[in-house]
Order: C-alpha cells, then structure tokens, then sequence
C-alpha cells in the first residue's frame, strides 16, 4: 500500500471506532497494532452473553507502488477477517442468541462512517433477538442477514469499483 493509502485506512479506521463505540453503549477497548506485523488494530468488547467480539477495518484492495491507480476498497469484519478469531469470553450459561454475529462488509473509504450507527442498530438487534431490518446507509449487494452473514456484502459503488 502507498503511504497515503495506510494514513486513510488508519484515520477512517479510527474514526469508525469513535463512532462506533458510544453507539454500542459497552465499554470497547481499540488496539493500535500494526498490520504489518500480524497484530491487526480493531476494537473489542463484551457483548450481553460475556462474548468477546471485535470488529476490523482493513484495506481489501488498494494502490501501491506496483499498480498505484488501483482504487481503496476497504473490508469490515464483524468478528472475522484477517484469519482473526474472536478470543474466548467467560464461561457462561448457555443463553438463547450467544452465538457471534459475524459478517464481513466490503466498502468505498467514504461509505465506511455512514456504516458505524448501521452497525450498532444491527449489532442492538441481533443481541436482543428482534427482528434485524437491512436498511443500510449504502445499497448493500444483500437483502437479508442471514444473507450478510453467509457471504458477506459489498455496496454498490464497492462492487463497481473492483
């Protein structure tokens, strides 16, 4: 990746998380990592059920010495990504909705912000079992969540970009 392409990951991928974070109403902890060194920086909380989940932005494609006009796209993972897997929460009683909502979204840099408060309602009503209304800030190439969860989703202007 160019230099200025990691400055804009880096900068929407904070971002994201401070507009994440009061949304998801918990207390999150964001790691700095470094991608180059396998320690990917995302930010981690404790779900309602004492499940650890995270969540990462990262570039998908992007320009680089080689191919310098190659378009940012850059990836969302909801407790995937990366080769990540989310760490193990306390143990606990087996509780109806436990299981890890986990999805990836694939998005243009300036798509990425709008997604925070999407996620967070998506996130609040997966936790509390209501029903999950796909109503994305950006048309999403899926309709359903069972489909966002199965093959993950990419807006529009993402998709025409590859």
């Amino acid at each position: 990746m160019t230099p200025e392409a990691i400055r804009t990951v880096g900068d929407i991928r904070q971002e994201f998380y401070n507009r994440l974070a009061p949304a998801l109403g918990v207390p999150v902890h964001i790691t700095k990592g470094s991608s180059y060194l396998g320690n990917t920086p995302k930010m981690t909380w404790t779900d309602c059920y004492q499940k650890l989940n995270y969540i990462c932005i990262y570039a998908h494609i992007a320009p680089d010495d080689l191919v310098p006009d190659r378009p940012l796209i850059l990836r969302l993972g909801m407790n995937q990504g990366l080769g990540l897997e989310p760490a193990k929460g306390q143990p606990h009683k087996r509780l109806q909705g436990q299981q890890l909502l986990k999805f990836e979204l694939t998005l243009l840099p300036d798509e990425v912000l709008r997604f925070a408060p999407w996620v967070a309602d998506v996130l609040h009503s997966y936790e509390t079992g209501s029903d999950v209304a796909l109503e994305p800030p950006c048309q999403l190439n899926s309709d359903t969540l069972a489909d966002l969860v199965a093959y993950g989703a990419w807006t529009y202007e993402a998709a025409q970009m590859n």
